[in-house]
């Protein structure tokens, strides 16, 4: 079997560089990687990101609202696929899997928005548990202040105060999953790449 690493965190942690690097390490040391993430690309993912992550008339930004519940089932559906048709597959084969967000964000994001953590957790009973999950923790003032400069921004991104309980979920989810661990991704892209290649190196291979 492989080994399956998340990396997780409030918008701006910088998860999607993160994991980008952490792949180059591995691939560097012989190893097949499979670089994933979620939403994924698959047909329910994009449906995901058509009605919850993005703008238009079609977005729940400007009004097209679909219901906290109906959204977690749509993630839900998008993992489902995640799970069945690359996780699974590429774990068997002996592959590295490093997933961009995963259920840990379905619970922490949609948690904040109100519904029942237990109901959620039930949900995504499903998922492949990670070897490790790798926690971004960032402060939510620098949160904001990075994503400012992005071009495009999510929902999610425009409400800080969801960004604020998000934070504070992510937090405690790590208390409850044991293959969650933390790291300050306050620090430089180098420096925090750096840790997680020590934590990688610590929780999966002894060192």
């Amino acid at each position: 079997m492989g080994s399956f690493i998340v990396i997780e965190g409030i918008d701006g942690a910088g998860k999607s560089t993160q994991a980008r690097l952490l792949a180059e390490w591995f691939r560097h040391r012989g190893r097949e990687v499979v670089l994933t993430k979620e939403p994924t690309d698959t047909a329910f993912g994009k449906l995901i990101r058509k009605l919850v992550l993005t703008g238009g008339r079609e977005g729940i930004i400007d009004g097209a609202k679909i219901s906290h519940e109906a959204e977690a089932l749509l993630f839900a559906a998008d993992r489902a696929e995640h799970v069945a048709k690359i996780i699974k597959p590429s774990l068997k084969a002996g592959k590295v899997v490093i997933s961009d967000r995963y259920f840990y964000s379905s619970l922490a994001y949609q948690w904040a928005r109100g519904l029942d953590l237990e109901w959620l957790v039930d949900l995504n009973r499903f998922a492949v548990r990670p070897d490790l999950v790798i926690l971004l923790d960032l402060p939510v003032k620098e949160s904001i202040k990075r994503i400012n400069g992005r071009s495009i921004r999510t929902e999610f991104d425009r409400i800080v105060e969801l960004q604020r309980k998000v934070r504070e979920n992510y937090l405690q989810l790590a208390e409850r999953f044991p293959e969650i661990r933390i790291v300050n991704a306050h620090a430089g892209v180098e420096d925090v790449h750096r840790d997680i290649v020590a934590l990688v190196e610590h929780e999966l291979f002894g060192k």
